[in-house]
């Protein structure tokens, strides 16, 4: 979790509030699921399990939609050269390399660095539609066998392993080159996607959850960007 978080100049950085929330929220449904192994209860699992996969399908959609996509379409994106270079190296080298500020440099990595937010993207959803088939499958408390309870606990475990990595890679990999190639206003309207559902009757479900789902202090970071947003509608 990144402590300097600068919502004010980066509004990309909202991200990782939105991590922090999902994060926490998946440990919940996961102890629940380790609870269904002793007799916990199928219907509150089924109901937050749902809650947490909407969100992350949302989240990955819009991302897709909204931050990547646009970003495909700069030169650097289509440099098939460098196209696996820079995953074969460690994040600390990466790290590294983006404080050198060599644009550059950073735009040939660019390619890669969205092929591989697009296949976890596509490991998350596969992951979360394993579960749902097998809950599909039950119709009530009664008949789950202990081995189903199992099934359930450790694919619940495989999908958060999978989020975390995907959320440690985002951090340590895609945030950097969002803020060098998409501008404040750009990022803003990135942030507003993930934080409001447009085509929703709610459109507020997504922020109004994290809100509850952060402490006072993140909480009040979250108040200042939503502000910042409506100036951006009024625009």
């Amino acid at each position: 979790m990144k402590n300097n978080i600068d919502l004010e100049n980066n509004p990309i950085d909202v991200q990782y509030l939105m991590h922090k929330a999902y994060a926490d929220v998946s440990l919940v449904v996961e102890q629940m699921a380790h609870n269904l192994q002793s007799g916990g209860d199928l219907g509150s699992f089924k109901q937050a399990f749902s809650l947490w996969g909407k969100h992350l399908y949302y989240h990955a959609q819009t991302e897709d939609k909204y931050m990547t996509g646009p970003i495909q379409n700069n030169q650097a994106a289509r440099n098939n050269e460098a196209e696996h270079a820079i995953l074969a190296g460690t994040a600390q080298d990466f790290s590294a390399f983006l404080k050198n500020g060599e644009m550059a440099a950073l735009e040939v990595s660019l390619g890669s660095i969205l092929k591989f937010e697009e296949e976890q993207h596509q490991e998350l959803e596969k992951r979360m539609l394993e579960l749902e088939e097998l809950l599909k499958a039950e119709v009530g408390e009664d008949a789950i066998s202990l081995r189903t309870r199992r099934h359930i606990y450790s694919r619940v475990v495989a999908l958060r392993v999978c989020e975390f990595d995907h959320f440690d890679n985002e951090e340590t990999f895609l945030f950097p080159v969002i803020r060098k190639l998409m501008n404040k206003q750009q990022q803003l309207s990135v942030a507003k996607r993930l934080l409001f559902d447009e085509d929703s009757d709610d459109q507020r479900w997504i922020i109004d959850w994290i809100y509850d789902a952060l402490g006072s202090a993140d909480q009040k970071l979250l108040k200042g960007l939503e502000k910042h947003i409506g100036l951006l509608e009024e625009n």
